[in-house]
């Protein structure tokens, strides 16, 4: 059980860097976003980091 549990938590974690890596590429591109559309680049790529937190 708690193998498992390792696992799925460096699944997760992986799966969250590959994420973030990706949103800080976005944001780099687009600098002046306005507050609406830096949320929904947020929710575009991080849909799951309050689970991952």
């Amino acid at each position: 059980m708690k193998k498992a549990m390792k696992i799925l938590a460096e699944k997760m974690m992986a799966r969250t860097h590959k994420a973030v890596k990706i949103y800080q590429l976005e944001l780099r591109k687009k600098q002046d976003m306005t507050p609406a559309r830096w949320n929904m680049l947020y929710g575009k790529y991080l849909p799951d980091m309050d689970e991952a937190i």
